[in-house]
C-alpha cells in the first residue's frame, strides 16, 4: 500500500481551484491525472493514465479490474479482450442516455503501453466521440488509484 499512499501523497499537493497536471511516479509505475478543476470536495477528471517504467509493462487482469471497479457509478464491462497480447478495452454498461448524446466511460489496457481511463460522449448526430470531464468526489478518485496501483502491483 506505501506505493498507492505515496501517488495519493502527490496527487494531494495538486492545483487547488484549477485545471492541472499532476505526474506521480513511485518506483516502476508512473501515474498522471488531468484535471479540468480540483477543490478540496472534488473534481473533474478528464483523463488518468497509468504506465510501467524503466522497461515493465503493466500488469493489470481486466477481469479483475472489471469486478473490482464498481463504484464509478457505471459498472465497467470488457468490450474487447485480446489476452495473449495484454490488450483490453473496458466500458460502462450499461452507458448513460441523455439528449441524443451517450456517455460512457472507458478504460484501454495494454501492458507496454499502459492503461488510459476516459469519460467519452458520443453524439449520434455528429456521429463522433469526444471526451467529457466526469466530477469524481477526491475519496473516489484516491480509492481509484489505490486500486489501480494495487491491482498493478500484484499481479
Amino acid at each position: 500500500m506505501a506505493k498507492a499512499e505515496h501517488i495519493i501523497n502527490q496527487l494531494q499537493k495538486g492545483p487547488f481551484g484549477q485545471a492541472g497536471e499532476i505526474l506521480a511516479e513511485d518506483g516502476d509505475l508512473e501515474v498522471r491525472v488531468q484535471l479540468a478543476d480540483w477543490d478540496r470536495l472534488g473534481c473533474r477528471l478528464e483523463k488518468l493514465e497509468m504506465k510501467g517504467t524503466q522497461g515493465h509493462s503493466l500488469k493489470l487482469d481486466p477481469i479483475r479490474l472489471e469486478k473490482e471497479l464498481t463504484y464509478l457509478g457505471e459498472p465497467l464491462r470488457i468490450v474487447e479482450l485480446e489476452k495473449h497480447c495484454g490488450k483490453a478495452i473496458l466500458r460502462s454498461f450499461p452507458p448513460r442516455r441523455e439528449n441524443g448524446t451517450v456517455s460512457f466511460f472507458e478504460m484501454v489496457l495494454d501492458a507496454p503501453d499502459g492503461l488510459s481511463l476516459t469519460r467519452l460522449a458520443y453524439d449520434r448526430q455528429l456521429g463522433q466521440r469526444s471526451p467529457v470531464p466526469v466530477s469524481l468526489t477526491r475519496d473516489t478518485l484516491e480509492r481509484l488509484l489505490a486500486d489501480l496501483v494495487n491491482l498493478a502491483s500484484n499481479h
